[in-house]
């Protein structure tokens, strides 16, 4: 499948990659698939691109990386939206923030994480209501 972005020009992917958000992310609601792809092999950051909106991408990654103690209470109500019945099926990811021109200020959203389903590829944002986590959670 083609798709067009800004950040990295035309893109050809595969459409068994594309990740499923029934409600959308927040602030995003009407922008349902996006592709999950590495920044780089030798960093932990990712992109999440939407695929019918060349301009939406989020900068994610593995919250454990750097939060290894980090702990998402996922309800059955998840499960059932994400169509998943073993939680170990589950990759969990926070959408980074990274101010122009200072990098060592980046902070993660640890508070509305994101859960993907590895099997069917449908995915959710949570949003952490009884939790001690920030949405701007600084990384250095």
């Amino acid at each position: 499948m083609h798709i067009e972005t800004t950040r990295f020009g035309p893109m050809q992917i595969d459409e068994r990659m594309i990740i499923h958000f029934p409600d959308g992310l927040l602030g995003f609601p009407d922008i349902k698939n996006y592709v999950i792809f590495d920044h780089d092999q030798d960093v932990p950051f990712k992109w999440l691109q939407a695929t019918d909106e060349p301009a939406l991408a989020f900068v994610i990654m593995e919250p454990f990386l750097f939060q290894p103690d980090y702990q998402v209470e996922i309800q059955e109500q998840d499960l059932q939206e994400l169509r998943v019945s073993d939680t170990s099926q589950i990759s969990i990811f926070v959408i980074l923030t990274i101010p122009a021109g200072q990098p060592a200020c980046m902070t993660a959203n640890l508070k509305g994480p994101v859960l993907v389903n590895g099997e069917n590829r449908w995915a959710k944002q949570l949003v952490l209501t009884n939790s001690q986590y920030h949405t701007r959670h600084p990384l250095l």
